[in-house]
């Protein structure tokens, strides 16, 4: 026999496809890795500061619901309206009613400034700035109020008319109703709605989109604050609350 030995020439012939599958394993692993290697080491880089945070889009979000004791406030500076976030350079600073938020990064994240503060106490008026040394580079004010249930739905409804009365909103508001139930194959309820009067009705046709018995909402009020310099949007403010309701629906 001539030529050079390989692990193919002297494997018996039953297990050289196996071999050959082995091998076609080994380089798609190594290119996964590869890839992988380098995705990580772009996230690293993304996280790193940043020389000009006037440039940035700023996105503030505060985040709550009913039944935990804290909300959570979450700044992220980014290159564009959904591109990466970054850390700010150093004597950047980000404060909340005069407080600093603690600053942060992840693989998946990026950069960001976040805290979790009690909900009792948070409601009124509050103000994000952003600064560099002694100068404000962005000031924000924003309310917050939790929106409430004042009537709580029956433990059972009946197929008619639901009418809920919301405390903690506008006379005139949106709100997000997702309502679901056991069944794999009933469509649910899922859309924006209109406040009006501060009461929300979910009519006998939308209670007709759901089977009878243990039916799960969810109501989310979401609004979103512009933040614009000039004819520069620079950013957004956004807050959502939500709160969750069980009942047996029934004919």
């Amino acid at each position: 026999m001539s030529g050079v030995l390989t692990p193919c020439t002297i494997l018996p012939a039953y297990l050289k496809p196996f071999f050959s599958m082995f091998r076609l394993f080994i380089r798609f692993s190594s290119i996964f890795s590869l890839v992988f290697l380098l995705s990580c080491s772009g996230n690293d880089r993304k996280a790193g500061a940043i020389s000009n945070p006037e440039e940035l889009y700023l996105d503030y979000r505060i985040t709550a619901e009913e039944g935990n004791d804290k909300l959570t406030v979450l700044v992220r500076f980014r290159d564009e309206e959904e591109g990466d976030a970054f850390m700010l350079p150093p004597g950047t600073t980000v404060l909340l009613d005069n407080s600093p938020l603690e600053v942060d990064s992840s693989k998946r994240m990026g950069g960001f400034y976040e805290t979790h503060l009690a909900i009792d106490s948070f409601q009124g008026k509050h103000t994000l700035l952003l600064k560099q040394g002694d100068q404000t580079i962005h000031e924000q004010s924003f309310d917050f109020f939790p929106m409430l249930l004042e009537d709580e739905p029956d433990d059972s409804v009946s197929r008619q008319d639901l009418i809920l009365r919301l405390g903690g909103v506008q006379k005139e508001d949106y709100v997000r109703v997702i309502a679901t139930d056991t069944a794999f194959y009933s469509e649910g309820i899922n859309r924006m709605d209109t406040i009006r009067d501060r009461r929300l009705l979910i009519s006998q046709t939308d209670l007709e989109t759901l089977v009878n018995g243990p039916v799960q909402l969810l109501l989310s009020r979401e609004w979103e604050i512009p933040l614009e310099k000039g004819e520069r949007r620079m950013g957004r403010l956004s807050v959502s609350y939500s709160l969750r309701r069980e009942f047996i629906l029934k004919d």
